[in-house]
């Protein structure tokens, strides 16, 4: 396979072919479908150095090279979209539920409109406090969506759930705060009763759950939904992570000086580290 080869030669190339191993490694399903030339141009080295890579892994020439890179991509496609018989044992149920999962996704970005989004969006940059708040299988989100909205520069304070740290963070809410509630409990809960507390304060309250059907999601003014449906018992939170992760994303794209600044104090502290 060439990702086999190009590890095994890595340490004994040029820079040139590194460029283009490189590229080949990180965007191989692009490569698949590129000439020589096109391949060449993306990693600015002429056609020749491309060719001669190829050669240099053992390939009789690029086109060669290419159709190795283009079974690997026909057959992770095969994979990925071929229904799995029940009988083919636990590997085939891991295949299953990625694929519910791949479905919920869809389902997602289809409900949470653009508007939707925008309006979460808006909120969060205007709020002059923003709380996110988790339980079960959702905590873990929550705590990593604060420390994302922190890196994109939003004045953010992940509460855990401990009652009388939710009552001490949230006791002087005030307009335009947004507390931020994650959690998949379908019944009651302690981030349904934190929402319906913060929207009778006047803040602004924001549920993240995979059900449209939890208190969580009917106690809050606002809703972010991710769909959870799972043929398991454990609850599904792909879709919701997802979201949160890209918004996130989003939010720091607004703010290039910002992730610049992070960027280098990071690579600051790696080095010192090294």
């Amino acid at each position: 396979m060439f990702r086999e080869q190009i590890r095994k030669h890595y340490d004994h190339l040029s820079r040139s072919y590194r460029r283009v191993a490189d590229f080949i490694l990180s965007d191989y399903r692009t490569a698949a479908f590129m000439t020589a030339a096109a391949l060449a141009d993306a990693v600015d080295v002429d056609t020749t150095t491309v060719v001669r890579f190829a050669q240099r892994l053992g390939y009789p020439g690029f086109p060669e090279l290419i159709e190795d890179i283009q079974e690997q991509v026909k057959l992770e496609l095969s994979q990925t979209y071929a229904t799995p018989d029940e009988e083919e044992g636990v590997h085939a149920k891991v295949q299953a539920f990625v694929a519910k999962d791949r479905a919920n996704l869809e389902k997602a970005l289809a409900h949470n409109t653009l508007d939707t989004l925008e309006n979460i969006l808006d909120m969060l940059r205007a709020a002059p406090r923003i709380v996110v708040i988790g339980e079960s299988y959702a905590a873990p989100l929550a705590e990593s969506f604060a420390g994302m909205l922190r890196d994109a520069g939003l004045p953010v304070t992940y509460v855990g759930g401990d009652v009388y740290e939710r009552a001490s963070a949230l006791a002087h809410i005030v307009r335009k705060e947004v507390v931020v509630g994650m959690t998949p409990v379908e019944g009651p809960s302690g981030v349904a009763t934190v929402l319906r507390y913060v929207r009778s304060e006047g803040g602004i309250s924001l549920a993240c759950t995979p059900s449209l059907s939890s208190q969580a999601a009917r106690a809050a003014e606002h809703l972010l939904y991710a769909p959870g449906e799972t043929e398991g018992t454990l609850p599904s939170l792909t879709g919701l992570y997802a979201i949160i992760t890209a918004m996130a994303q989003a939010l720091l794209s607004l703010q290039p000086e910002v992730s610049a600044k992070r960027s280098a104090a990071l690579n600051h502290a790696l080095e010192a580290f090294a």
